[in-house]
């Protein structure tokens, strides 16, 4: 049944003399390294993954404040920040078909965006790692692999390890020059308009636009947000210049 319902949709592609809904080409999950900066590495080509995952996670943590009062039952809420965006999946490499497979070659690389390129440096990081498959919440998104577990589980007769599974966790960073807070720049003296992009916190919308997660009581005030976790996407909300904003606190 299965592959009756595989061959319908390829004839039904080359009827149409295409793709039918991406069912026949499915676009392959990579894994890229940002390239241009003092911590990437020599290969920078991104790792295809062998088999797109079946499923992926994001998560965020938020911190919300309770001050405690008499008139209202569990307190008056206040938020007080997000944490990074968290990116966690299972990706399966396998080699068994290939007469001399071996996957450590793939695994070695993903080890190896673990550690900082040359860690006798000062402030010596590890690689900013992205992935690529379409979502457009992770345009954008890079961060550091904060845990990698693999488990090797078909060998050849060598002990030459031919199919992994691995799980890992990217943790997001965020910028550490936010557009408009080079002080030689005449961007910080003038307001402008910022439009919200999904899951953005108004903490991060702070730190990128301002450089500092404090000052997003400032855009709430010159916004007239009561409510700074109802942030919606797509909404334009006017930015105040650094100076207003450390004024404000």
């Amino acid at each position: 049944m299965g592959l009756d319902i595989a061959g319908a949709a390829a004839g039904a592609a080359a009827t149409f003399g295409g793709d039918l809904l991406g069912l026949t080409k499915p676009t392959k999950a990579k894994l890229t390294v940002k390239s241009g900066e003092p911590d990437s590495p020599d290969n920078t080509d991104p790792l295809p993954c062998m088999f797109n995952p079946t499923e992926y996670s994001l998560s965020r943590t938020t911190s919300v404040q309770r001050n405690e009062s008499p008139q209202q039952v569990g307190g008056t809420p206040h938020y007080s920040g997000s944490g990074p965006l968290s990116l966690t999946m299972q990706l399966f490499f396998d080699d068994f078909a290939a007469a001399e497979g071996d996957v450590t070659p793939a695994i070695t690389r993903l080890l190896g965006w673990t550690v900082p390129k040359d860690p006798t440096q000062p402030n010596a990081r590890p690689p900013k790692i992205g992935f690529d498959w379409g979502n457009p919440q992770l345009q954008g998104f890079w961060g550091y692999i904060t845990s990698l577990r693999i488990s090797y589980t078909v060998f050849r007769m060598n002990g030459i390890p031919v199919q992994a599974k691995v799980d890992l966790t990217i943790e997001e960073v965020m910028p550490e020059n936010p557009p408009g807070t080079n002080p030689t720049s005449h961007s910080i003296n003038s307001r402008r308009v910022r439009t919200v992009i999904e899951g953005e916190s108004l903490q991060g919308l702070a730190y990128r636009e301002l450089g500092k997660p404090s000052y997003w009581r400032a855009i709430a005030e010159l916004n007239g947000i009561d409510d700074p976790m109802s942030l919606q996407p797509g909404a334009a909300l006017l930015m105040p210049t650094k100076a207003d904003a450390a004024r404000q606190g």
